[in-house]
């Protein structure tokens, strides 16, 4: 089955508008939508807490597609994308992995953290991620065609703030269609607070107006690290469980943040703007 006549299936191929609970722009996710019922890769960049990974799982919810996960940053060697050697009953076995069978089915193939590990470990998949669409596993002498309704999105935190990250060769990047996500606008963001976490109204557009003015900061250079989504949840949960509104601020928000420098530390700045939207 080529990929043209999947898409020509229902409901394979046909855009959802919304995802209960989650925010992503429409346009956004429209082209994604578009993009991965054509075959083409998809990869999510964006500040650490926009729901890259969260989307991908929501996307293979709606769509009632099988989801496996890769944790790209803890692939160590080329070989290891196909699988293991395991000394069992005093014979040495290759151990084929579980990112085998998942190219080999429908379903959505999340390449988390993509860029957490050097340039040459890519090398393996080349040919899975462009129009061949499949490798030759040399442990096994098998070539591996992949399903022609196998989805693959990429997930990468870029940015000053990120260690542990590689630039990509051209020839990856060449593989991929990429979208930034972004922080859903203050009043959704707050009406997702209230409505998914149990934030109360008041706290919840207080949680999201803090959120969006730290995360302005950080791409205005003022603070060394962006704020995603993460910090107000765990605010929200802490306030629900009976803690009052500063200290779940203080432990939430602000020690996310560097002390050193005193009255001139991150910290300060971050408590300057917490105090600006308390009063």
């Amino acid at each position: 089955m080529t990929i043209e006549k999947a898409v020509q299936q229902d409901p394979w191929g046909t855009n959802v508008e919304i995802l209960p609970d989650f925010w992503v722009d429409p346009e956004k996710l429209s082209v994604m939508q578009d993009l991965m019922f054509s075959g083409i890769n998809v990869m999510l960049t964006g500040d650490p807490g926009t729901g890259k990974t969260e989307l991908t799982k929501r996307l293979a919810q709606a769509h009632n597609l099988p989801f496996h996960r890769v944790n790209v940053g803890a692939i160590r060697t080329p070989r290891d994308w196909f699988g293991h050697w395991e000394f069992i009953g005093g014979q040495t076995v290759f151990i084929q992995s579980e990112f085998v069978a998942a190219i080999q089915r429908p379903g959505i193939v999340a390449l988390d953290e993509f860029n957490r590990v050097t340039p040459d470990i890519h090398n393996s998949i080349y040919t899975i991620l462009d129009h061949n669409r499949e490798v030759f596993i040399e442990e096994t002498k098998q070539y591996i065609s992949v399903h022609p309704c196998c989805i693959f999105i990429a997930t990468e935190n870029r940015g000053r703030s990120h260690t542990g990250t590689f630039m990509e060769d051209t020839a990856v990047e060449d593989r991929f269609e990429t979208l930034q996500l972004t922080l859903p606008p203050v009043e959704v963001m707050a009406d997702l607070l209230e409505k998914v976490y149990g934030a109360t109204p008041d706290h919840a557009l207080l949680l999201a107006r803090i959120t969006h003015k730290l995360n302005t900061l950080y791409h205005e250079e003022s603070l060394s690290r962006p704020t995603g989504f993460r910090p107000a949840i765990s605010a929200a949960a802490l306030v629900k469980r009976g803690q009052p509104l500063n200290t779940a601020l203080k432990y939430t928000f602000v020690n996310r943040f560097s002390p050193e420098g005193g009255v001139d530390s991150e910290q300060t700045t971050v408590l300057q703007v917490i105090q600006a939207y308390l009063k």
